[in-house]
């Protein structure tokens, strides 16, 4: 019997916060272990590396799997010739993709003005190819809202993943420890994802999938590429402008401040985008209910990052990474606004894919880009990393008042609400950090100061929220009553 919405989504969240706080430790000890023994030199090269090979992907990218997600197939067989069809054609994409890769490597390699730069390049045009394997049969589970599976898998990847790169640092302590690391890495994924499901792809071809999956998708290679401009626009610019070191200085301050950023953002939308897809059509309480619920819960562990990293930032870099970072401590105190701002923004995503299809989407985030891309340069070239971080805080302050003004417009009954509940995520973390700074100055050590911080920030934060969003308290209860549930079913 299938089990109903409210408990398959409340167990994806449940499932979903055990994946990302396993990645976000697992990610976290690779991070401090590696940023300990290489240079910032060395992560600048990655970053450069990584700007090209996200950007080709970007142009490549054209969405095809959301189809399966939105589509309501008759049988099996019709589901397993669109999974086969979009297997098929997603890896003839990688396969050129891998191409493209090697053809560039060597040009960007003299953009950037780093000879080495070439062969890592060549050793990443494997990438794509080896990803382009990974079983597209774990789309069912997404489908399902059904990832109990899926967290197995990614505990299991990041386990491997970790301890590879940990071991290739350890051996080689440069540069190549990372690219080899990735490569290392997507195989494991791929042979893992066949461990996981049963399903097995093969090749072949069927118009009628391809077109409905364009269907959906057809925004998709837009999307990928502002979303790359997004992202990449600021280490390019720092990669050309200036040295690998700067550059690698602030790819650890950005890989740290997006870290809770990323898993917040994961276990929210992957879950909420197929139960917004599911309960869109009619049903609009039922949305408007589920969403102001989920956007209260997001809310306040946005403003518990955002306080710690803006109070604590240079503490945060020193203890993890020690004191030849210390520089990254600023552009992570900036960043923290950075978060803040985008996280909110990427919470109103799967509500507008879910209720209008993707180019909405792709039409707000072309003015998103305008505005940073209009921000990035003069800031970037006087004030350096400094200023690349302070063009993306503010270029998603407005991000994020945009994305608030079109989740209003398509569900006008919560406007009110959803600015009650940012204004209050403000207001909490605004408090916390007032409350932190008066705690620590009296204490001398680092690691001290971290604590006893972090501990004042949480307690403000979450007991103001407490007080001022009834959503949260809402959401809470459901979350603790369904744990309990699953407890005693598990102890009977």
């Amino acid at each position: 019997m299938q089990t109903s919405l409210t408990s398959r989504v409340q167990s994806g969240v449940i499932w979903n916060a055990i994946s990302v706080s396993s990645t976000y430790l697992a990610g976290l000890v690779r991070l401090i272990v590696v940023a300990r023994l290489l240079a910032p030199a060395d992560f600048g090269l990655i970053g450069m590396a990584l700007t090209v090979v996200t950007g080709l992907n970007a142009l490549t990218t054209i969405g095809l799997d959301i189809s399966v997600i939105k589509t309501k197939f008759k049988s099996d067989e019709e589901l397993s010739t669109h999974l086969d069809t979009l297997w098929t054609v997603d890896l003839i994409r990688r396969l050129i993709l891998a191409i493209l890769l090697a053809v560039v490597a060597y040009p960007a390699s003299r953009f950037y003005r780093e000879d080495s730069l070439y062969q890592i390049l060549l050793l990443f045009s494997l990438l794509p190819f080896i990803q382009g394997f990974q079983n597209i049969g774990l789309l069912i589970y997404r489908k399902k809202i059904n990832f109990r599976r899926i967290v197995w898998l990614e505990l299991a990847t990041n386990f491997f993943t970790a301890a590879t790169t940990i071991t290739l640092v350890v051996w080689t302590r440069n540069v190549w420890a990372l690219v080899l690391s990735q490569l290392v890495s997507a195989v494991i994924a791929v042979v893992l994802s066949y461990v996981f499901h049963p399903y097995r792809p093969r090749l072949a071809f069927d118009k009628d999938a391809f077109s409905l999956a364009l269907t959906f998708g057809k925004y998709a290679v837009l999307i990928g590429v502002l979303g790359y401009v997004m992202q990449m626009a600021d280490n390019i610019l720092l990669g050309r402008l200036y040295s690998a070191a700067v550059l690698g200085t602030y790819v650890i301050a950005y890989n740290l401040a997006v870290l809770p950023l990323h898993g917040i953002s994961t276990v929210i939308v992957s879950v909420t985008f197929p139960a917004y897809a599911e309960i869109s059509a009619g049903e609009v309480k039922r949305l408007e209910r589920a969403f102001v619920r989920v956007f209260a819960t997001s809310s306040t562990l946005l403003a518990l990052t955002t306080a710690l990293l803006l109070l604590l930032g240079e503490e945060i870099v020193v203890v993890l990474y020690g004191t030849k970072w210390a520089t990254a401590g600023t552009i992570l105190r900036i960043l923290a606004l950075f978060v803040f701002c985008k996280g909110h923004a990427t919470l109103v995503s799967p509500l507008v894919i879910s209720m209008r299809g993707l180019a909405p989407d792709a039409k707000i985030k072309l003015l998103e880009a305008a505005i940073f891309l209009a921000l990035l340069y003069p800031l970037t070239s006087r004030y350096g990393a400094v200023g690349a971080a302070s063009a993306g805080a503010v270029a998603f302050f407005i991000t994020m008042i945009n994305r608030l003004l079109v989740a209003s417009s398509l569900l006008p009954n919560i406007s009110k609400t959803l600015l009650r509940t940012v204004l209050s995520s403000a207001v909490a973390c605004a408090l916390g950090i007032a409350l932190g700074a008066l705690a620590i100055p009296r204490v001398e050590g680092v690691l001290g100061r971290l604590l006893l911080g972090g501990a004042a920030i949480a307690i403000v934060v979450s007991g103001v929220m407490l007080v001022l969003s009834p959503h949260l308290r809402t959401e809470l209860v459901r979350l603790f009553s369904f744990a309990n549930a699953k407890v005693r079913e598990t102890v009977d």
